[in-house]
């Protein structure tokens, strides 16, 4: 399918819309399905002269390595790290989809799209800011906020079934009066929980860029809306491809899927004091990973050399951020608490030696 799809009436940029959950062109508003756009699509089968693929490689001295691509409306190099599927060129601000990064080993076979658009993903960020007594006045400015963007960041969606032998020991606890003792008493119980529990779409952040509790914390995801993956999805949004195996992630998979289980087994330990575990057993096993894209509006900001991360789900608007302070504004508002502080003892042992005189 075409790495940039081209609206069928006009020839403008057509563009996935995530409100109408369809594609749209930005010039004329012709809108299309699914389908017709897989038609057309199809009918058109590949453009070369809209697709990029890997031109001149560069490696830092930090270690990250930069490809070069060339941008089929302007001729502009357009240079992104080597992880990038989808980006736009700075000079046309068209979208460039590196074909190299979206097929063979590295094509995705999911993707969740989009359902918050950009104007959605800034009011949040604005409200998130506000309030914040200590938030630089220049980190609100709107050239920060313009770095806001939409991303399909890659994950491996695991799905497997876990295994759980628990024994050990809890105590039940009751006090009860007779005459004018009172008597607590104590109860031991053996405890067994066996059993198994199916896991899906347990999901692992597969970009090493990205901090994994970042993305743990704006989950979850409606996976129910997961889509077969389609370049068309890419169309008006940034895309990064895996750096991370399947492999490597598994293990952080296998701990979140045990956290599950160990949440199950502590809901069902409620009515004892405590509890003493002899057998803690998991182990998993039908496991299956599939390689996806999930959507995040993210915004990167560095202020006085630290960097900071807001990160909103494309989906549901679930939001998280770190944010950076002013160091003026806070030792102004120290130095106001010492001083009114300062105040507020002296009023007060005036107060008290007027008492003392009458």
């Amino acid at each position: 399918m075409p790495s940039t799809l081209k609206c069928p009436v006009c020839g403008g940029d057509f563009n996935f819309n995530p409100k109408g959950q369809n594609w749209k062109c930005e010039y004329c508003d012709h809108t299309g399905t699914e389908a017709e756009v897989a038609k057309f699509s199809a009918e058109a089968k590949q453009d070369p002269d809209k697709a990029a693929d890997a031109g001149k490689r560069e490696v830092s001295t930090d270690g990250d390595v930069t490809v070069t691509y060339k941008c089929a409306y302007c001729g502009a190099e357009v240079i992104t790290t080597e992880d990038t599927a989808q980006t736009f060129c700075i000079y046309c601000q068209r979208p460039v989809t590196i074909l190299s990064q979206v097929t063979g080993e590295f094509k995705p076979a999911l993707v969740l799209p989009f359902r918050m658009v950009k104007d959605d993903a800034l009011k949040q960020f604005k409200n998130f800011l506000q309030g914040k007594r200590f938030l630089p006045d220049a980190y609100c400015g709107d050239k920060n906020v313009d770095k806001l963007s939409g991303i399909y960041v890659p994950f491996w969606l695991f799905d497997g079934t876990m295994h759980f032998d628990f024994s050990g020991e809890g105590d039940i606890v009751s006090v009860r009066r007779e005459g004018d003792f009172q008597i607590r008493q104590t109860d031991t119980y053996a405890i067994t929980r066996k059993g198994s529990i199916g896991a899906e779409n347990v999901p692992v952040d597969a970009s090493s860029r990205i901090p994994d509790d970042i993305m743990d914390s704006i989950e979850p995801f409606k996976y129910e809306d997961l889509k077969q993956f389609s370049t068309p999805y890419l169309s008006g949004f940034l895309a990064q491809r895996f750096d991370v195996s399947k492999e490597d992630s598994f293990p952080r998979a296998k701990k979140r899927m045990e956290g599950s289980v160990d949440k199950h087994i502590a809901s069902t330990l409620g009515k004892y004091s405590s509890v003493r575990p002899s057998r803690d057993e998991k182990t998993v096993d039908n496991v299956e990973g599939v390689y996806g894209l999930l959507p995040i509006w993210m915004l990167y900001s560095t202020f006085e050399g630290e960097n900071y991360i807001f990160a909103m789900n494309g989906q549901t608007g679930k939001m998280l951020g770190n944010l950076p302070m002013d160091s003026k504004k806070v030792t102004k508002y120290r130095l106001m608490a010492f001083l009114f502080g300062g105040i507020g003892s002296a009023l007060l042992g005036l107060l008290l030696y007027a008492m003392e005189l009458f």
